[in-house]
């Protein structure tokens, strides 16, 4: 038997239309004869130019933009704004009920005794009794000037002592008050003082002026100017005085 080895065939070359290679011969020629030439650029080298519609769509889209994040800032701000004066304001008005609710109490004042040393210098003797009514603040009394009268008439002075009191507490002070000098005491305090066989009641009037300021955990408030006048009546100025009645008001 005979050996059949394979055939290969060769890939035809496609058919080329003979009036299409005319054609393309006379544009050739056509361009040629204009003075046109047409030049090969490999393709990574191609450039290409937006059109200028592309150009105005992206330059109104960044103004656009531009516009939505001011407005976005505009509006955070104003957030922010708002929210800090919210808090300001329940600030306020938390310190305002605060205050209203613990509201410092002004002292008050009662004389307990009341007595009269006679000699070079005549004294005046007043023990008083402070009350502080403020359950959460202490009192921090400072100098001031103590005055005792008698129908109208000065005649003795002396100095308010410095003193702090505990929050709701109550505590005692002794006033010593010198008589004035040069000064005619009132007709019923000498029968008073000289009188040992019969009691002449006298009333006097006590006024007291001094600064006061108020420590509520460890702060210390503004000082404040106090004025109290205390009407009180004794029996005598002799040894053994009582007080009869007596009554004590704060001003402000």
């Amino acid at each position: 038997m005979e050996e059949r080895t394979p055939s290969f065939s060769l890939p035809q070359s496609p058919k080329v239309d003979p009036n299409q290679n005319q054609l393309c011969k006379l544009q050739l020629e056509n361009i040629n004869n204009n003075g046109t030439y047409v030049i090969q650029v490999p393709r990574d080298q191609v450039y290409r130019v937006p059109p200028p519609e592309n150009a105005r769509i992206a330059e109104k889209y960044q103004k656009t933009t531009v516009k939505v994040d001011r407005k976005r800032r505009c509006w955070i701000y104003a957030r922010i704004v708002m929210y800090i004066g919210i808090v300001l304001c329940i600030g306020c008005l938390l310190i305002g009920f605060y205050i209203m609710l613990n509201k410092p109490k002004d002292p008050r004042f009662v004389i307990q005794q009341f007595s009269f040393q006679n000699g070079t210098n005549p004294t005046y003797n007043i023990t008083l009794q402070l009350h502080n009514p403020n359950s959460k603040a202490g009192i921090l009394y400072k100098e001031g000037q103590v005055s005792l009268s008698a129908k109208q008439q000065e005649i003795a002075s002396g100095a308010f002592p410095t003193v702090f009191q505990e929050h709701c507490s109550s505590t005692t002070m002794t006033l010593k008050l010198k008589e004035l000098k040069d000064n005619n005491l009132p007709k019923e305090v000498q029968e008073s003082v000289t009188n040992v066989n019969k009691k002449v009641h006298v009333t006097f009037s006590l006024t007291m002026q001094y600064h006061a300021g108020i420590t509520t955990w460890k702060l210390r408030d503004g000082k404040k100017k106090y004025h109290v006048l205390c009407q009180v009546t004794v029996d005598s100025l002799t040894e053994d005085t009582n007080v009869l009645s007596q009554d004590c008001q704060t001003l402000l």
